[in-house]
């Protein structure tokens, strides 16, 4: 006597079966597409481009490649140093944390730039221009 195992009391196994396996495959796709747009996020890179014053006089134009959310640090000489953090604002515009320390001295700043536009950051008698690009979405 043959017995059919998908059919027990009546009962047709495979519809399940089948409607569980197709469930899962849902469920890959969705977390696939939640870490494929999670990863994008992530990728924003910016090319930050400086001007280092000091007394008045251009000293440096050191150019860095800055990861969102990632702070970068430069130094030109031993006096001058400075660390920044590109944070995404909006579609045009970042806000950049900068920390300059000249000699002893520190200052911190956040300025909010617009893409491809120059903004400064000032403390006095030194500056540091920035140009920051978005490279990477």
């Amino acid at each position: 006597m043959e017995h059919n195992v998908s059919v027990l009391f009546g009962i047709d196994y495979t519809l399940i079966i089948n409607k569980e396996i197709k469930m899962q495959v849902k469920l890959g796709l969705l977390v696939a597409t939640v870490l494929a747009s999670g990863s994008c996020f992530a990728a924003d890179a910016y090319k930050v481009s400086t001007s280092v014053f000091k007394d008045g006089e251009l000293i440096a134009s050191p150019v860095m490649l800055v990861n969102a959310e990632e702070m970068a640090s430069i130094a030109v000489d031993t006096e001058f140093q400075y660390n920044l953090t590109v944070k995404p604002y909006n579609e045009h515009t970042a806000k950049v944390v900068t920390a300059l320390k000249v000699g002893d001295d520190v200052a911190e700043h956040e300025t909010t730039v617009a893409y491809d536009k120059e903004a400064t950051v000032d403390n006095g008698k030194d500056k540091l221009t920035l140009l920051v690009r978005k490279i990477t979405s």
